[in-house]
């Protein structure tokens, strides 16, 4: 065994990389459930909830709105309390041509509508424990993927110069 190998890193203690998480609930039969944000830079912060053990991942409260962090605690807490999911480790980090594949996937859902819909990288907090990556690799993807069809998704500059606006647009519909 060499001296100063590095472990896997448990569960209990694991942050996923691009979120900052502010709490951990431990579930009925030992998993662990995630109250956590996303790193990005909007003032407002995104919370949400995932289960290390099943599949429970909540970005949205009842009403259907984004998640303030009493909200996330408290999901997080009623799923522990019911959860009998058993520990599973950390999740594998996707490669990056299967995380790019579920963030198109969350894109091509907002196609459905009539009018473009503005794409924040917040709207990715719920993905971030599947991600795992940093705010500045969702936005060169999304960079690549509006150069790259720019009739599913648009970029174009912040009028305060400072940052890209992307938009999803609609199927073209007759």
């Amino acid at each position: 065994m060499a001296l100063f190998t590095r472990t896997a890193p448990a569960p209990e203690t694991w942050t996923p990389e691009g979120t900052l998480v502010s709490q951990r609930f431990r579930a009925l039969e030992g998993a662990t459930v995630l109250v956590y944000t996303g790193d990005v830079d909007r003032g407002s912060a995104r919370y949400a909830v995932a289960c290390l053990g099943c599949t429970h991942r909540v970005d949205r409260n009842a009403a259907g709105n984004v998640m303030t962090e009493t909200e996330a605690v408290q999901g997080a807490n009623v799923h522990a309390a019911t959860c009998r999911a058993v520990p599973r480790g950390v999740p594998a980090r996707p490669d990056d041509t299967e995380a790019a594949k579920l963030i198109r996937t969350r894109l091509w859902a907002r196609r459905y509508g009539k009018a473009p819909h503005q794409v924040h990288i917040a709207d990715f907090t719920a993905l971030r424990v599947d991600l795992q990556r940093p705010t500045d690799w969702i936005k060169a993807l999304l960079t690549d993927l509006a150069q790259a069809d720019p009739g599913f998704l648009t970029a174009t500059p912040v009028s305060s110069g400072q940052g890209t606006r992307f938009t999803v647009q609609p199927f073209d519909r007759p």
